[in-house]
């Protein structure tokens, strides 16, 4: 029989999930660098450790979502443009002859009301608000 171990977390910020739930180093430190161009976009707490800016936007996203999905919304459509622009590729790459796709769905739920954005292959599916 094997032995379960258990696992406590002492810190249950928004800062420390993330990083926990990231295994290697190197996956980490790529989606921290994004995420720290994605908070620069919005000028979220400027100069302030990648901690602390990423529990105040889990704080503040809480509170308004109609923020969080709006800041995010429009680093989307400004990546979107960079690339119209050609000033970034996309992301798509050819593996063995098929388009690798990419799928991200998000959920936030404040109070009585849901809000779900979907993004596929780099475009917005859908973003949907229910009350």
């Amino acid at each position: 029989m094997k032995k379960q171990k258990e696992i406590e977390i002492v810190q249950t910020d928004a800062y420390s999930l993330f990083v926990y739930a990231i295994r290697t180093q190197i996956t980490r430190d790529y989606y921290l660098r994004r995420l720290r161009t994605f908070f620069d976009f919005i000028t979220l707490l400027p100069n302030s450790r990648i901690e602390n800016r990423c529990n105040r936007f889990a704080a503040i996203a809480i509170k308004d979502h109609n923020w969080t999905v709006g800041k995010i919304v429009g680093f989307l459509q400004f990546q979107k443009g960079r690339v119209e622009r050609e000033e970034i590729t996309a992301a798509n790459r050819r593996r063995k002859g098929k388009k690798r796709k990419s799928r991200f769905s998000c959920k936030q739920e404040h109070e009585d009301s849901e809000i779900q954005a979907e993004i596929n292959n780099g475009n917005i599916v859908s973003i949907m608000q229910d009350y």
